[in-house]
């Protein structure tokens, strides 16, 4: 299977989890993530943005972001979004270590196992981006500067050609 495949692939089964994840916020108490992600964004917003606005923000971007990568639509802005969005799910690793983090050394809570999870999403996002092609040249090569050293080797093979 070609790596286009792959990508494609990948791209479809990450908007799939973007668009219904997302949905799933547009219906109060439906998405069992919807507590955790009010709380952060209430952290991260320093309280200013309301929970019913922020769920409803939460739940259009992950929706949109679905759909752009579900459809392939702005393959390199959907993914710096994705990205965004996952440095914010790493958040409440910070913010409330006593609801991610068990008794034991390691031991994560099913919260904590929910953000850590999300590792294999930046992966594929990463997996998923793609540079900006370099901008041509649009010096013709003949025409481009030469190197110093070549330059300099050939001006002594034209001195003893004259010799």
């Amino acid at each position: 299977m070609g790596d286009t495949i792959k990508k494609r692939l990948l791209s479809i089964s990450m908007g799939i989890v973007y668009l219904w994840f997302g949905a799933l916020k547009f219906v109060p108490s439906l998405s069992p993530a919807e507590d955790l992600a009010k709380n952060t964004i209430h952290q991260l917003s320093f309280g200013l943005v309301p929970d019913t606005v922020s769920i409803f923000m939460l739940a259009t971007w992950e929706v949109a972001l679905g759909f752009m990568l579900l459809f392939g639509l702005w393959k390199r802005q959907a993914v710096i979004l994705g990205l965004i969005h996952m440095v914010c799910t790493f958040s409440p690793l910070i913010f409330f270590p006593e609801a991610t983090f068990g008794e034991a050394l390691f031991s994560l809570t099913l919260v904590g196992q929910y953000i850590i999870k999300n590792l294999i999403i930046v992966a594929v996002l990463l997996f998923l981006y793609e540079r900006k092609p370099a901008k041509e040249t649009s010096i013709p090569k003949s025409e481009m500067p030469k190197p110093a050293l070549f330059l300099i080797v050939l001006a002594i093979k034209n001195r003893f050609k004259k010799v």
